[in-house]
């Protein structure tokens, strides 16, 4: 695919997905948060990774990114069972070892480096995405059986018993009507939509930027990902739990600041390789992530009441879609201009961010709302 192919395809997908947002409360209160993490995962993720890796056309990804948002209602089944039975000062620990579990994976990168380095992209990509059906498959089987129904949960099912659908959707406007009514929320919904999109675009096109612009070898960004894995680790490990007993909000403001830096760095390395700036470019953006990141994942969730999770999960996962859906295709005409402007676009966003934390810190001292 053409790099605006691949921005058009990651923008379909957001999309789609809205769809599946919109009623995945309803499965996820009808069928319970740990029946819908199982099915909705298997159908999301298992279908079209099998797609992609038989893929032979842009249509091939069409279809798989269509089916995968099928997924989209674990998003909210899973963060209902995560979170609904655990205290609201717990869940920045939660949210941590999640991203703890989700770069691990980045230690066995260098194994995708070797795979394209002896067998060229394209079929070591198709063996990874084999070998990820086989893995993720076996992940959604044995949590299902270690995970228990939330208390919550329970209560939902039972209540939803004979609800049907359309009297779903009807509840949601007094919802949203809550959700827009707490100017912190609001702050903490755009925090994580403008995340959202500096990360999307920053992971989709860093590797036009490394290779095309920058001439490092395809098999490079193994060896930035395994980096990114191991200092983010770190941090996690001994930085966060530090952090966590200072305030809440520069801890994100530094974040974003080592996020900035590392764009910055991108934009400005020389056209020619440079281990270097790639290194510390790497350094700074698993800082930036790993310091930022749950945090501001955690903003909206400590807000929401358990009782309105689904609902509130799904009507917030809309707003992020809507407002993050057009930049994947930004993004892909930008990069087929210059590999270098979409990142320029990831810095404009992150100034944004740190405007909304500054609003956030003005409405904190007028006490209009609970503290970020």
């Amino acid at each position: 695919m053409s790099k605006p192919q691949v921005g058009l395809v990651t923008s379909l997908g957001l999309v789609v997905n809205v769809f599946f947002a919109l009623i995945s409360p309803y499965v996820t209160d009808k069928i319970g948060r740990k029946k819908a993490s199982l099915v909705f995962d298997i159908i999301g993720w298992g279908i079209p990774l099998t797609i992609y890796a038989f893929a032979q056309n842009i249509y091939f990804f069409i279809v798989g990114v269509i089916i995968s948002a099928f997924g989209y209602v674990t998003m909210n089944s899973w963060q209902c069972l995560m979170l609904e039975d655990s205290p609201p000062e717990t869940r920045i620990h939660i949210f941590n070892f999640l991203q703890i579990a989700s770069i691990s994976g980045g230690f066995f990168a260098p194994l995708g480096g070797l795979l394209i380095n002896r067998l060229t992209l394209i079929p070591a990509m198709r063996i990874m995405l084999i070998f990820a059906v086989i893995l993720m498959m076996t992940l959604f089987i044995v949590r299902h059986f270690y995970v228990d129904e939330t208390e919550i949960g329970i209560q939902k099912m039972t209540q939803m018993k004979d609800v049907r659908l359309k009297e779903v959707l009807g509840s949601y406007l007094a919802i949203l009507k809550r959700i827009f009514s707490d100017h912190l929320l609001i702050i903490a919904v755009l925090l994580r939509a403008l995340n959202f999109i500096q990360l999307t675009v920053k992971n989709t096109f860093l590797a036009v930027l490394v290779t095309e612009r920058l001439g490092f070898p395809t098999e490079t960004m193994a060896v930035f990902h395994t980096l990114l894995a191991i200092v983010m680790l770190l941090v996690l490990l001994f930085v966060t739990p530090i952090l966590s007993k200072i305030t809440k909000r520069w801890p994100i403001t530094l974040g974003v600041f080592f996020h900035i830096s590392a764009t910055i760095i991108m934009l400005l390395a020389p056209a020619k390789q440079n281990l270097l700036l790639l290194i510390l470019s790497a350094l700074l953006i698993a800082l930036g992530s790993a310091i930022a990141t749950p945090r501001i994942d955690s903003l909206a969730a400590n807000t929401i009441v358990n009782e309105e999770r689904s609902v509130a999960n799904a009507l917030i996962s809309i707003v992020l879609l809507l407002i993050s859906s057009p930049f994947g295709y930004i993004g892909g005409i930008l990069s087929n201009i210059d590999a270098r402007l979409p990142f320029v676009l990831t810095l404009f966003i992150l100034l944004l961010i740190l405007l909304l934390l500054g609003i956030a810190k003005s409405i904190e001292r007028k006490g209009s709302g609970n503290p970020l």
